[in-house]
């Protein structure tokens, strides 16, 4: 096909087609890279619905989160002859949601906690940025390579709610995924998009939607009756995932949670089974078997995909001790017998210096290096113990004790600098990287983000795109590192930033890994709070 729109994207070939609009892969020429277009059917481009379709794109182009579909550029194009309006969009090339449960079949607790979080950490995000999806449905849920899910077609719903389409009835095609109040003309609210959700959710774990028929059995289903409880139906879920997703599903909106309150709880529900998981341990004294060693990576990747965020270890997992309790126990039983080494080389250090002369010598430079000297002689009997990238300097007696807490010590070399702790570094470039946007530096705001958050957020234009409005931001709470592991750290923090046609207040959590000695931020999730 080859056609060229926006003078950049070129049309290759038809990958999806919908009632009113077709997806087509593409190629940006610029920027050499796949993307996805979507382009209203011919005969709409110059109608009031083009226009509203071009502008809910837009309006989708401001959210940037991981499990968002990035929306990259909207217009107007000619098209096999005719006006066409269209949205540019990033190219997600694992299927959807839709697809997955067809192939697997109901998806058990643990898979539909992890892949829940994730969709409704995107969802809450748009809301939070004051956009209402209004068409969730697996369909609009993609997998990436790497087994993310991504919430797509933001703002589509609405711009067709004004067309005679909808009025006529024929919108009631997605009518199995619609809220009560939606199909009753009422107003459309971020709660209704958790209905839908809800929606989405029981039929990943049934296997089937809560309610069967016509569009119009349905929607009044929808309105009318309450949906079987899961676990009758055979759904493999605890207690806890299954009333969320029937509070969900409940008629009034008031009574259902907000995105946010289920992102929370799945990951509450998440992060055991994979504690469990990475937790099953041997007895104190034997090694864990490989396959027990399941990394706890802050996102988890699907099990082809290598986390990216787990620091290597440091030795050949068959040495390494046992997580958890066994961990903690096997330091205590390795305590006596390292002061007692560290001990005794303080003994022999000492005899040592006094044959020599050097006790009491009272000559400071002779002091220090008989100091020094026992501080390597500790680290050197301890060393197996540290944490990669090491600690901070300490006395012998220190190092002996303080090697004994292993993978719980802090990082503190890496991205330091002067004695700056891991933690203080890690915090600082989340703040440099908002103090540069502020300032206009987006080069420095860009090389601030990981490899892996470039990717997840690029191209660069676009992501440094959001904060041209912005003018002064500050950290009204932290930011405070809240946990480091190995490469990885966890930053959370609350600011108020100044644009020129709005203040904002904004809550976060920002995950940085180390690379090449810096703490550079992989992954953002920020909630406006006023």
């Amino acid at each position: 096909m080859n056609l060229l729109l926006g003078g950049r994207f070129v049309i290759e070939r038809e990958i999806g087609a919908g009632g009113m609009a077709r997806v087509f892969l593409g190629r940006d020429e610029v920027l050499e890279r796949p993307v996805a277009v979507k382009v209203l059917n011919p005969g709409y481009g110059g109608t009031d619905l083009g226009a509203r379709f071009r502008r809910e794109g837009r309006t989708a182009a401001r959210l940037a989160h991981p499990n968002i579909v990035q929306v990259f550029d909207a217009g107007e194009g000619e098209l096999e002859g005719r006006e066409v309006s269209y949205i540019v969009m990033e190219y997600v090339s694992g299927g959807d949601l839709k697809g997955l449960m067809d192939e697997k079949g109901p998806l058990a607790n643990d898979e539909l906690a992890k892949l829940g979080a994730d969709i409704s950490s995107g969802l809450a995000h748009a809301h939070a940025n004051g956009v209402i999806h209004r068409d969730i449905k697996p369909h609009n849920i993609l997998i990436d390579a790497y087994g993310r899910l991504k919430l797509t077609d933001f703002g589509i719903a609405r711009a067709i709610d004004a067309t005679h389409a909808t009025r006529t009835g024929s919108y009631l095609g997605t009518a199995l995924y619609s809220a009560p109040e939606q199909l009753r003309g009422e107003k459309v609210t971020p709660k209704s998009d958790v209905y839908s959700l809800g929606i989405a959710f029981y039929q990943a774990a049934v296997g089937q939607a809560p309610f069967t028929g016509t569009p119009i059995e349905i929607a009044s289903q929808h309105v009318s009756r309450e949906p079987t409880v899961p676990s009758v139906l055979g759904a493999n879920l605890s207690d806890e995932v299954e009333a969320l997703i029937l509070e969900c599903l409940k008629k009034d909106p008031d009574l259902r949670p907000t995105a946010e309150e289920v992102r929370e709880r799945l990951q509450e529900e998440a992060q055991p089974a994979r504690n469990a998981r990475a937790y099953a341990a041997p007895p104190i004294f034997e090694p864990p078997p490989p396959a027990e060693r399941t990394p706890t990576a802050p996102t988890e990747e699907p099990p082809q995909e290598p986390p990216p965020q787990e620091p290597p270890p440091r030795e050949p997992p068959s040495r390494e001790p046992p997580p958890g309790a066994g961990r903690r126990e096997g330091r205590r039983r390795r305590g006596p017998i390292l002061l007692a080494a560290a001990a005794l080389l303080l003994v022999l250090l000492g005899v040592t210096a006094y044959a020599s002369g050097l006790v009491g010598s009272g000559d400071p430079s002779t002091e220090q290096a008989s100091q020094e000297e026992k501080e390597q002689a500790s680290s050197s009997e301890s060393e197996s113990n540290q944490p990669a990238g090491g600690g901070e300097e300490t006395t012998s007696g220190q190092a002996a004790s303080e090697a004994t807490t292993g993978a719980g010590q802090e990082d503190t070399t890496a991205g330091g600098s002067d004695g700056e702790s891991a933690s203080e570094a890690a915090a600082q470039a989340v703040e440099d990287h908002y103090t540069a946007a502020a300032e206009g530096d987006y080069d420095r705001t860009w090389n601030l983000l990981s490899s892996q958050g470039q990717q997840q957020y690029g191209p660069q234009a676009s992501y440094t795109g959001q904060f041209d409005s912005l003018e002064s931001i500050r950290f009204t709470q932290g930011p405070t590192t809240t946990d480091i592991t190995g490469d990885t750290a966890t930053v959370t923090g609350q600011t108020f930033a100044d644009h020129t046609d709005r203040d904002e207040r904004n809550a976060g959590t920002w995950t940085l890994v180390n690379e090449g000695g810096e703490w550079k931020i992989s992954n953002i999730a920020v909630q406006r709070i006023s």
